[in-house]
């Protein structure tokens, strides 16, 4: 996937715009992260269904939605990446907040220095297209 095409075309700077235009542009069927627009209803599901003192609860994710947080994809391993206007969030599967991984970047800009090999995580797979 082309990000840095993807990048040019976003039209606003918000997540729902970021992932409207990812959505236009093929998918590779073998890539390790898959966007979609129903990431964001199985990730608030997942935080019902494993609420705890530890976890994402929904009055997180209410209060996140205020900045315009939106979950955009989820990796073939069940981790999740949403982002706001300003930042990127990768949250693994467990959803123990103390393992959420944020970074300073909008989406597009995040995916671009994922693809290039800069970004650090201990969650995400390397990435391989």
């Amino acid at each position: 996937m082309d990000f840095y095409k993807i990048k040019k075309q976003v039209t606003e700077p918000n997540p729902q715009s970021f992932l409207t235009t990812l959505l236009r542009t093929e998918q590779s069927e073998d890539s390790s992260i898959i966007f979609s627009q129903n990431a964001e209803e199985h990730f608030e599901q997942a935080v019902s269904y494993l609420a705890s003192d530890e976890t994402i609860s929904l009055k997180d994710v209410v209060e996140w939605q205020k900045d315009l947080f939106l979950v955009v994809a989820q990796t073939i391993d069940g981790d999740y990446i949403a982002g706001t206007v300003n930042q990127t969030f990768v949250i693994p599967v467990s959803l123990y907040k103390s393992d959420i991984e944020t970074y300073n970047l909008f989406l597009s800009e995040f995916f671009t220095a994922y693809t290039e090999g800069t970004i650090e995580s201990t969650v995400l797979p390397k990435f391989s297209e």
